[in-house]
């Protein structure tokens, strides 16, 4: 599978770019927004493109959940149901 220029993979059937590149990039492109908007803005629109949904998560994760469902205490916050 050809992966177009700037895109990093695919998950969830959707192109996947990462995040800190794209901010830069309209920190650039909008300078009168500092990026701590840009970032929120960002945000909103992610949730709502996906609805919220996760597509991709840093590999670390694993490693974390792992580490928190192995623990004698188990997660340090109750679960959550999904939407």
């Amino acid at each position: 599978m050809d992966i177009p220029d700037g895109v990093i993979g695919i998950a969830g059937g959707r192109e996947l770019i990462d995040f800190e590149l794209l901010l830069e990039r309209m920190v650039a492109r909008f300078p009168q927004f500092t990026r701590a908007e840009i970032h929120a803005v960002a945000m909103i629109e992610h949730d709502a493109i996906t609805g919220g949904e996760l597509y991709a998560v840093p590999a670390e994760l694993e490693a974390g959940l792992i580490e928190a469902l192995e623990s004698e205490d188990g997660p340090a916050e109750a679960p959550t149901t999904a939407a």
